[in-house]
């Protein structure tokens, strides 16, 4: 009978052996090898990040809501950070409730206070951002480049972190403002 510390050896050992063979088939294959919780975890920090936009992020009054009125966070485009994001339905941010839903009619993506803008709408993007030109709706995405491009807060991964760039400019433009607090954690692009 063999130790149970060398019993738990030869099963790591060949667990390592499987995940060498699919490293190397992956890598054969051409296939970007990222582990699943990698994507799960780096959706949670932006969705943390979002919500945290609802609370720096001041709309001028009679815009986005006032008093209890809620502040719609919508999703435009398939991205898998909707599961996430939509953990921020009944949660609150300076006093008013969130409500998160994704947006099918682009008609109806100035209405929100918040739009995210997956990845998916990337071809998009120009008429997009047009459409909200001069609407009080912070635009937020993960395309990349999106803060050069003429949205508001760009997601960058570097190092493996998610990192903040802001367009002051585009947000300056629609009258809302941005705490000094969340300026601090950013990089500004113009």
């Amino acid at each position: 009978m063999l130790l149970p510390w060398l019993k738990r050896a030869c099963r790591r050992a060949a667990s390592a052996g499987a995940m060498t063979l699919v490293v190397v088939c992956c890598a054969v294959a051409g296939i970007p090898l990222r582990p699943v919780w990698a994507s799960d975890l780096e959706n949670k920090v932006k969705s943390a990040y979002i919500y945290n936009f609802t609370k720096f992020v001041d709309w001028p009054e009679g815009e986005g809501g006032t008093g209890r009125e809620p502040l719609r966070i919508c999703i435009v485009g398939n991205d898998p950070i909707r599961t996430v994001l939509g953990e921020l339905s009944n949660r609150e941010a300076n006093g008013r409730p969130l409500l998160v839903q994704r947006i099918k009619d682009l008609k109806t993506v100035g209405t929100c206070s918040v739009a995210f803008i997956s990845r998916s709408e990337e071809q998009q993007l120009p008429s997009i951002l047009q459409r909200l030109n001069g609407v009080r709706t912070l635009t937020v995405s993960d395309i990349p480049q999106f803060a050069q491009k003429g949205g508001m807060i760009g997601f960058v991964t570097e190092g493996g972190r998610v990192k903040l760039e802001i367009n002051l400019r585009a947000i300056r433009q629609t009258g809302l403002k941005v705490s000094a607090k969340l300026l601090e954690v950013a990089r500004v692009v113009e």
